[in-house]
């Protein structure tokens, strides 16, 4: 497969699914699946609590991790996209720019939802690296694919 068309594969899954397994870590690693949204870029905006403990995390290390897959998939039939990246607090300037790409019931979407004493904040991850599952290896093989070609 070319590299053309697994890049097409990673995109597909992030656009075809909401949630993401979020990957932190401090003095231990935690994961956590948070609902997203993704921009053009393929950074994702997701909304968090501040007592979270992703959210400790993320704001002593920015570093993540994570991963985006359908599980209905059949077994040894999947694939999904693992990356890493930094994720960062939203400051309230940047909340616009999160209302235009995610849309929920959960939370009014407005900018006193997120700010002031509101137990929700608005955090967007910037990806530096993207891998899926090679489908023409002969075993399991994650292979990066790149968003910028």
């Amino acid at each position: 497969m070319t590299p053309n068309e697994l890049t097409r594969i990673a995109k597909h899954i992030i656009k075809n699914n909401i949630y993401l397994t979020l990957g932190t870590a401090d003095k231990d690693p935690w994961v956590a699946p948070v609902f997203y949204a993704v921009d053009n870029k393929y950074n994702f905006y997701y909304i968090s609590q501040m007592d979270s403990l992703h959210t400790k995390h993320i704001l002593n290390n920015p570093t993540v991790a994570f991963a985006i897959f359908d599980s209905h998939q059949k077994e040894g039939a999947g694939n999904g996209v693992q990356g890493l990246g930094e994720a960062h607090l939203l400051k309230n300037e940047e909340l616009s720019e999160a209302f235009k790409w995610y849309h929920t019931t959960f939370v009014d979407m407005k900018p006193e939802s997120f700010t002031g004493s509101a137990p929700y904040r608005f955090f967007k991850i910037v990806p530096e690296k993207f891998y899926v599952l090679d489908p023409d290896a002969k075993v399991d093989k994650r292979v990066e694919v790149n968003f910028n070609e």
